[in-house]
């Protein structure tokens, strides 16, 4: 049997799908599965055992900012692309946008399964009721499968580093950092958005505090992105730090961090990499998004977050005039508390 998966959306977003990938596997042993994701998800998805080969498509329709007539385009685009495949079976884990219910819809497969989503849900032979608000997106995933009786072994997150990436983060790190006994705390700069970013003043003062409380090595973690960011947080610090802002890739930062006392970081992707690999995570969480669906997933993460009454605002940028914003009322005296208290639970 074919079966497809339209995973199309970002990178927490495939990493908090792990569970549902591994229930499907062991469901279907036998079975082809393939799945189809973004540019930026690829790296992890060619690491996953689950998939026997993996299409990457940059759907425009969850593009920021893209108008009517490309995002509409685009869909059509994979609809012709999904109907060329010889596909018995696709599941689609997105339930925000009416165009991922018509690929599914349209794509010729013989069985059709996505979330209700009014309309385009029309062509679906399964259809799966929209979750409720505070289902975690670990167990929204889920509902995909349970909808279709596959049965559910367990909800751990998983994530794949090989000797390669291990070598590769080891070689970025100065000769000292590879000494034994020394506690490394990892600092993640990134967030896909200013409304989940906490300011660059606040890493470097935690980055301080840190380093006087605890004599860590702090590794500055991010990406290609991240670097004018990143440049403005260690720009005047008085400690030693490493920063690796752009010179790891996702499998490579996953298999660094996996020998880190504690992993701090935002809303981000990376932070759901971090959490899959079993490390102590600080999620310094925006209330742009809902913590409850979107944090971090693990029995070792800590979230710290606001809740005022513009939450969620779904807003790319904090877009109040009041000179409030979630993230600044994140202090960096909280931050460091909970890192050594975090550190103390690892001993």
């Amino acid at each position: 049997m074919e079966i497809v998966l339209l995973r199309l959306d970002r990178i927490g977003d495939f990493v908090l799908g792990t569970p549902a990938y591994r229930a499907l596997r062991q469901a279907y042993p036998n079975d082809r599965i393939s799945v189809i994701v973004s540019s930026e998800v690829a790296l992890l998805a060619k690491a996953c055992p689950y998939f026997n080969e993996v299409y990457i498509y940059d759907a425009l329709w969850l593009k920021p900012g893209a108008k009517p007539l490309p995002r509409w385009k685009s869909a059509l685009q994979l609809i012709k692309f999904l109907r060329k495949l010889p596909i018995d079976l696709i599941l689609n884990f997105r339930y925000q946008s009416r165009l991922d219910a018509l690929v599914t819809g349209l794509s010729g497969a013989k069985r059709r399964v996505g979330f209700e989503m009014g309309w385009p849900s029309w062509f679906l032979t399964d259809k799966v009721p929209q979750p409720t608000h505070d289902t975690h997106q670990v167990d929204r995933n889920l509902l995909v499968l349970q909808n279709m009786d596959v049965p559910l072994q367990e909800r751990r997150l998983e994530m794949w580093v090989d000797e390669r990436d291990k070598k590769t983060a080891q070689n970025h790190l100065p000769t000292q950092e590879l000494l034994p006994g020394i506690a490394r705390i990892a600092i993640h700069v990134g967030a896909a958005m200013p409304s989940k970013r906490w300011p660059a003043e606040n890493y470097a003062a935690l980055i301080h505090e840190l380093h006087a409380a605890t004599q860590a090595d702090i590794l500055i973690l991010g990406g290609e992105q991240d670097q004018d960011f990143a440049h403005d947080v260690v720009d005047g610090l008085k400690c030693p730090v490493v920063n690796l802002v752009g010179k790891l890739d996702l499998k490579q930062m996953a298999a660094l961090v996996q020998h880190c006392k504690v992993f701090v970081g935002c809303d981000s992707g990376a932070t759901h990499v971090a959490s899959a690999m079993n490390v102590p995570v600080l999620c310094l969480f925006s209330a742009a998004n809902e913590s409850a669906v979107w944090r971090p997933w693990g029995p070792k993460v800590k979230v710290v977050t606001r809740h005022p009454d513009c939450s969620p605002c779904k807003a790319y940028e904090c877009t109040r005039t009041d000179g409030y914003f979630c993230m600044s009322e994140i202090k960096v005296e909280e931050v460091v508390e909970e890192v050594k208290r975090l550190m103390e639970e690892a001993h």
